[in-house]
């Protein structure tokens, strides 16, 4: 593994431009204190301490891309209300260009709440979680992307379902980006394989196991199988398969072969909300770079464990990022062939 090629990969992330789009939702983390049980029902009563928002979803991702140095564009839709408001003075005050980012009075911002809830001096624990959704109608996507895809380098597509974005906005939008030398990275929760023509996609392996119709098999000519099945379906180049605490797979199309990464860091995580996003970022940031998808694999994996080691929604750095290169308990990956 060459450091010194990952390290300057991580700092020229900097002079790197990618247009996000995708679901843009509001996180919002609300710290309880448990005081009693109810007498109205089994329930505990909790006496509130403080909340935390952050943007979620494609707008974590693009957090994400802004944090690891490269400057995002986020597309998507958020309502003309407090929340909307919220995420994108949070764009706005750190920087990013919000030309794609489209404010309607017709939708309501979506919001994941999130009850943690702990005795004194103990930690809290997720008890809860509140979603508000909302129907998306159609956003045109094409149009808004137009006006900036020939600034940037990379384009990720993050679907959480909320149908910002779909196969059929983006199935002019992906051949565009190609036809420039701009690769793709789908990043999508129910339709792992409906965005075609893409560079990589990068499911986890609930997600994976859905698309491919059973469960993913651990190893061998079987998850060869499996990994080039939905690379084919798909009709992309790549596939990166997160597996939690199995760390994380690479697939080239058509190869005999996969490259496994062990877990980075602990095998106990603290918080895992938003670690996709994080491997995304860095994943996508790195195949644009034009580093080998194992090298790219590398620092995923090093940025999903350092964004599951933190609480609530989490931006890994480019600082973050370098240092951890300079330890001596870097993933290695190992080949498995299949001739």
């Amino acid at each position: 593994m060459d450091i010194e090629k990952l390290k300057t990969a991580v700092t020229r992330f900097s002079e790197m431009k990618v247009l996000v789009a995708g679901d843009i939702v509001l996180d919002e983390f609300m710290y309880t204190e448990i005081d009693r049980v109810s007498r109205e029902a089994p329930v505990f009563i909790c006496r509130y301490e403080h909340s935390e928002r952050f943007p979620g979803c494609a707008g974590n991702t693009a957090t994400n891309v802004l944090s690891l140095g490269a400057t995002p564009f986020p597309a998507g839709i958020v309502g003309r209300d407090e929340d909307g408001t919220h995420i994108a003075d949070r764009f706005w005050n750190s920087g990013m260009d919000l030309r794609c980012l489209q404010k309607s009075r017709r939708v309501h911002t979506m919001k994941k709440t999130r009850i943690l809830a702990g005795g004194i001096h103990r930690a809290k624990q997720h008890m809860l979680r509140v979603d508000r959704e909302s129907e998306i109608h159609r956003f045109q996507l094409l149009r808004v992307a137009r006006t900036v895809l020939d600034e940037v380098d990379a384009v990720i597509i993050s679907d959480y379902g909320y149908n910002t974005v779909t196969p059929f906005n983006t199935e002019r939008l992906i051949p565009e980006a190609m036809e420039r030398g701009i690769p793709v990275f789908v990043d999508s929760r129910y339709r792992v394989t409906a965005f075609k023509h893409a560079e990589a996609i990068t499911p986890n392996e609930e997600e994976a196991a859905e698309a491919f119709g059973k469960p993913i098999p651990e190893n061998g000519e079987d998850l060869l199988e499996a990994l080039e099945a939905l690379t084919r379906w798909a009709d992309c180049r790549l596939i990166l398969l997160t597996r939690g605490s199995k760390g994380m797979v690479v697939h080239r199309k058509g190869d005999k072969s996969y490259t496994a990464f062990p877990i980075y860091g602990s095998p106990e995580p603290v918080d895992v909300s938003g670690a996709g996003d994080s491997v995304m970022a860095a994943f996508a940031l790195a195949v644009a770079y034009r580093l080998d998808p194992e090298e790219a694999a590398v620092l995923a994996t090093i940025s999903g464990g350092i964004s599951v080691m933190q609480k609530g929604t989490y931006a890994v750095t480019q600082t973050e990022l370098r240092e951890a290169l300079d330890a001596e308990n870097l993933p290695q990956g190992t080949t498995f062939s299949f001739a």
